[in-house]
């Protein structure tokens, strides 16, 4: 029998047919799709006519179309599924791929095709610009070293991915096998009910009376909730303690200690000082040491503002008995944001549903925005069950692509929430995008509903502006698509599209009271659509520190850790270097179960984010000042077709087809002020 994906799925828009494919059928997929790729290359290297757009940048941009197959399945059901099989191939190919991506890198041949391409006087402005990125790529991935320095860089390249996939699969281990255990059902109160009988039942036959699973960030989300303050104390001390050494078959430390070894060693082969300035070297921010600044300037008005706060929270510790501490802050703001809304975070949930999140929040807001329908499709099937479908359309009711949805968690899923691509859309291919998005919420029992948390909704929200950005996307070639776009401005689309869980007009629109149906109240509507900066302080500040462990990581190379057991501390000088250190915060993420730096191509670009809510910032503004009258007579905050269509057209549809800048300053008219951020978080 053939190989399904050695040749398009003949299924609706190219969906790959996962009923039929096997693991062997990837990993053969994969080998062959490396062959006939490097092949095609050494191909279009050796083509005696003069280089052009058709022989060089085209012929590039259309080859390897079965690896491309085999990578969108292998990494869908790596992330979503997971399990020994998967992660075994992902580790023994991990190598295999560095070196498949280094024959192209290092190929002189191709370097010298595309360096003459870009001197051709009549290129369109896509190709201009695609081809100038890709010389700087070649440039910036060691194609001019000697052969004796790029065989070093092969090797460094191969450890690296070797490494990377190592620490890759021993974090969703910790995530598996990382409980917080108790000896008595009263220590979970304040849980809701369901959760506490999951936990019960998730401790049969074991001697503990209930078991709490960790998330894959520092604190979780139920200590919010939890109303013992020895139980709070043991769910984040659980969860920070992953990778430490308790167990050594999680623990990540010596392959970190390694890893940023070996990136400074090739950053430096490079020509850089750091990883840090070779991981920025081809982004929008200025340089590293503005990226710094931003990250250490916003994390210590956080922890200002933080200081004005803890009184408050200080004395209703002491009044239950008990020292403040990290534990117990997000307790407190969650009490505090229940008396100011007049609902707590329970009851909150039970008008979010997802079914009505999705349906009539992510895909209303669209509708408005963007003229898009988003109708299921049932007879599509994904690669597990609980995948769901939907074809979009746009205001024409021509198709745009699919958007696939898997919602919940599941053993061996990769911790967090994600968009990824099945299939880019670009007009060389003719192909539709499928983008994809996952998350990891609670599965309920059969006919339940599934209840979201606030920041569940905002989760939805932020991956959905990602999908946003791949159906939107209008390039002609694939490599130009969607989100293929530098790491801090990929995120501008996702956080951006958060605003509108806070609007009015679609928070009344999707949060339903799940038993009656009810709206929410509009008095409440109006408190949490103006609520977006409470407990900004303390969110800042866990993420400024994550954000800052990344790049002391990969900055001055002399002063990294060479001892396992020396890794903590280094946390701690850095976060008390950047001047951010506080004793009521711990980092978003710390370095053992540091997935984005250590594992998920986030390394040295963790600031990211805040570089990106630069230009979110700025962009909100934008938003309010196109801002209309709704046909109720309300103000839209900018809900419209008008604002939405220029956003679509100047941005969103760009993908990499122009300097991402170009693109934010044609929709906000100049350069991203930093300050934007403090603005937007509340925290001038």
């Amino acid at each position: 029998m053939t190989n399904p994906l050695f040749h398009p799925s003949d299924l609706p828009f190219g969906v790959p047919d996962f009923a039929a494919i096997t693991v062997a059928d990837i990993a053969e997929a994969l080998t062959e799709g490396m062959r006939q790729e490097s092949q095609q290359w050494e191909t279009i290297a050796a083509d005696p006519q003069a280089p052009s757009v058709i022989n060089t940048v085209v012929a590039v941009d259309a080859s390897g179309a079965v690896l491309g197959r085999a990578e969108s399945v292998f990494y869908t059901l790596l992330s979503s599924l997971g399990g020994t099989e998967l992660n075994e191939l992902y580790e023994q190919l991990a190598p295999r791929f560095s070196a498949h991506s280094d024959q192209f890198w290092m190929n002189q041949a191709l370097y010298k095709r595309f360096a003459a391409v870009a001197k051709l006087e009549d290129l369109d402005p896509e190709t201009a610009w695609h081809v100038a990125g890709m010389v700087a790529d070649f440039e910036r991935s060691g194609v001019s070293l000697d052969e004796g320095d790029k065989e070093t860089l092969r090797a460094l390249n191969a450890k690296i991915a070797s490494l990377q996939a190592q620490i890759d699969t021993r974090i969703t281990k910790q995530l598996d096998q990382t409980f917080t255990t108790g000896t008595a059902v009263e220590e979970l109160a304040g849980l809701p009910a369901e959760r506490v009988q999951a936990a019960a039942l998730a401790a049969e036959g074991s001697e503990v009376a209930w078991k709490l699973p960790v998330m894959n960030f520092s604190q979780p989300p139920l200590i919010a909730s939890l109303a013992d303050h020895e139980t709070r104390g043991r769910a984040l001390a659980d969860s920070m303690r992953r990778g430490f050494g308790d167990n050594s078959d999680l623990d990540t430390r010596s392959l970190i200690v390694e890893l940023a070894a070996v990136r400074a060693q090739r950053a430096q082969l490079l020509g850089f000082p750091d990883h840090a300035a070779l991981a920025m070297d081809d982004q929008t921010v200025p340089g590293p040491k503005e990226a710094l600044n931003l990250l250490a300037s916003v994390g210590r008005s956080a922890v200002a503002r933080m200081d004005e706060e803890k009184g408050e929270y200080e004395a209703l510790a002491q009044e239950s008995g008990f020292d403040l501490g990290p534990e117990d802050w997000l307790y407190f703001e969650d009490k505090k944001r229940a008396g100011v809304l007049g609902i707590d975070s329970d009851e909150l949930s039970k008008y979010f549903v997802l079914d009505s999140v999705v349906n009539d929040g992510l895909f209303f807001a669209a509708n408005r925005l963007y003229g898009l329908t988003f109708r299921p499709r049932a007879d599509i099937h994904g690669w597990c069950e609980d995948v769901r479908t939907w074809e979009v359309f746009d205001e024409d009711e021509r198709p745009l692509g699919l958007f696939m949805a898997d919602f919940y968690t599941r053993p061996c899923k990769n911790g967090g929430a994600w968009m990824s691509e099945l299939q880019a859309g670009s007009a060389r291919t003719g192909l539709l995008p499928i983008v994809t998005n996952d998350a990891n919420f609670d599965k309920p029992e059969d006919g339940d509903p599934t209840l979201l948390t606030w920041d569940g909704v905002e989760t939805c929200f932020h991956e959905f502006g990602h999908a946003l950005h791949g159906l939107l996307s209008n390039t002609y070639y694939e490599a130009t698509a969607g989100t293929e776009v530098p790491s801090d401005f990929v995120e501008l689309p996702s956080q951006l599209n958060e605003m509108w869980a806070y609007n009015p007009v679609v928070l009344g629109n999707f949060a339903k009271h799940y038993e009656t149906g009810e709206s929410l109240p509009a008095d409440i509507v109006s408190k949490l659509s103006a609520s977006k900066h409470f407990g900004q302080a303390h969110a800042t500040a866990e993420y400024v520190q994550a954000a800052l462990i990344d790049q002391y990581w990969h900055r001055s190379p002399e002063l990294l850790p060479t001892d396992p057991e020396a890794v903590e501390a280094f946390e701690s000088a850095s976060l008390g270097d950047a001047g951010v250190s506080h004793d009521l915060v711990v980092p978003r993420y710390r370095t053992p179960y540091f997935a984005h730096t250590f594992a998920g191509g986030y390394d040295g670009a963790y600031y990211s984010y805040m570089w990106a809510e630069a230009m979110v910032g700025e962009l909100e503004e934008w938003f309010a000042e196109q801002s209309q009258v709704d046909e109720d007579g309300n103000p839209d905050g900018g809900l419209n077709r008008r604002a939405g269509k220029k956003l679509r057209v100047e941005l969103l549809s760009r993908g990499d087809s122009r300097d991402p800048l170009e693109s934010f300053v044609a929709v906000r008219g100049h350069m991203p002020d930093g300050a934007a951020v403090t603005r937007r978080r509340g925290l001038v």
